[in-house]
């Protein structure tokens, strides 16, 4: 990559910023509240009402006969027997998760699915096609998730009982919970029996699912523990952060482009390339760049240029930079009033560049901090899962490749 690079001397920015104090009494105060959530333990409550409100299971009706869903294996996970029943409760909580998940902005999987794939909550899983190349439908799917999600509390489960975690508020939050579920079936005109069989299938009632809520809530309340116990030090943050800068720091620079009259000519390359350099040859600063890309703008991008700040390009992370100009942009070794002509020859043009400021915005920190307790969680689960075999017994779910 041909560049031409001229300096102005300035005081390096620091890009080495110190978490301040008030970060530190801040993520001290988070530490504490998740404590206290973990010991009430009642955000995990509050979910599985929400599922089984929702009713969001969309006619996931076993084959099986009622004696068969809930006293034989429909499959085994990790040499345990799975019955119909227990996977169906797992289904609900499975398929709800994935579906309130945030896509982007204010978009969730639901919203995506339903616009973009043509999924249809108000039918059976079993009759709408998930992948018609494959032959999948969305039952197909969803059992997939819902493996994994047996999987994920089986792990659950094993941690807790290995770290001698103990679950003794399931009394009052199962007495809560069914407070709720009343409220919804007498919101919705039907009884709780029929509650339970809109949201977890024909089989389930409240006597045969008791143990899995139970089961469910334990382990979600280690899940919860655990958001104390792995989160990440003050120190693990910063440490990530040094080791990611480029993902999460913000530059400030001024950017104009310099584009080859003719595309793939050598001559208007080169006619190009003698224009970018003379532009950078007038510039002094940040006043002197803005005046050359009023001299130098020609058609739409006058007006562009107009202002002082058409070519200002403020607090920017690289992943909204220019490939061509993303590296020399994000070097660590860049000072304010750094200059430069960057070849962008798979655009046919040249970039000339401006170099102001760098900066990091600390409310990242809670972001580093989520990513980290992520990857911990993940690690965790996984030691356990990743050598958890499944049984497909009759090959009742397909199992789809990963």
């Amino acid at each position: 990559m041909a560049k031409t690079t001229k300096k102005v001397n300035h005081a390096e920015t620091n890009t080495e910023e110190k978490i301040m104090t008030k970060y530190d009494r801040k993520m001290q105060r988070r530490r504490e509240e998740a404590l206290k959530e973990a010991k009430k333990k009642k955000v995990t409550l509050g979910v599985l009402i929400a599922i089984l409100i929702a009713a969001v299971i969309g006619g996931s009706v076993w084959a099986f006969s009622s004696y068969n869903a809930i006293h034989k294996e429909y499959i085994k996970v990790n040499g345990d027997s799975v019955s119909g029943i227990e996977f169906d409760f797992y289904y609900g909580i499975s398929k709800n998760e994935n579906l309130s998940q945030t896509l982007y902005g204010t978009m969730t999987y639901a919203d995506y699915y339903k616009s973009y794939l043509g999924y249809d909550t108000s039918k059976s899983d079993k009759s709408q096609e998930y992948s018609s190349s494959e032959g999948n439908s969305w039952y197909d799917y969803f059992a997939n998730n819902t493996v994994s999600t047996i999987k994920q509390y089986k792990a659950l489960i094993a941690d807790a009982e290995k770290n001698g975690f103990t679950y003794d508020n399931f009394d009052a939050d199962y007495e809560t919970l069914q407070s709720d579920i009343q409220s919804a079936a007498d919101e919705a005109g039907v009884s709780v029996k029929e509650q339970y069989k809109s949201v977890f299938g024909s089989h389930a009632t409240e006597s045969n699912l008791k143990s899995y809520i139970e089961t469910y809530l334990k382990a979600e309340a280690y899940k919860e523990e655990l958001q104390t116990k792995l989160a990440a030090s003050d120190d693990e943050v910063q440490t990530y952060y040094e080791e990611n800068k480029n993902t999460y720091d913000q530059v400030t620079y001024r950017q104009f482009t310099v584009k080859a009259e003719t595309e793939g000519d050598a001559t208007a390359l080169a006619e190009a390339k003698t224009k970018a350099d003379s532009f950078l040859a007038a510039v002094t600063d940040e006043t002197t760049f803005a005046e050359q890309c009023r001299a130098y703008a020609t058609g739409d991008d006058v007006e562009t240029y107009a202002s002082d700040d058409g070519s200002l390009k403020k607090d920017t992370y690289q992943s909204s930079v220019d490939t061509a100009a993303s590296e020399w942009v994000f070097d660590s070794a860049r000072v304010e009033g750094d200059q430069t002509v960057i070849e962008d020859l798979d655009n046919n043009q040249y970039i000339v560049l401006y170099y102001v400021s760098r900066m990091y915005d600390e409310s990242n920190n809670e972001t580093i901090a989520s990513t980290l307790l992520n990857q911990s969680y993940s690690e965790l689960i996984s030691s356990y899962t990743d050598s958890m075999e499944v049984d497909n017994i009759h090959n009742r779910i397909k199992m789809l490749s990963e």
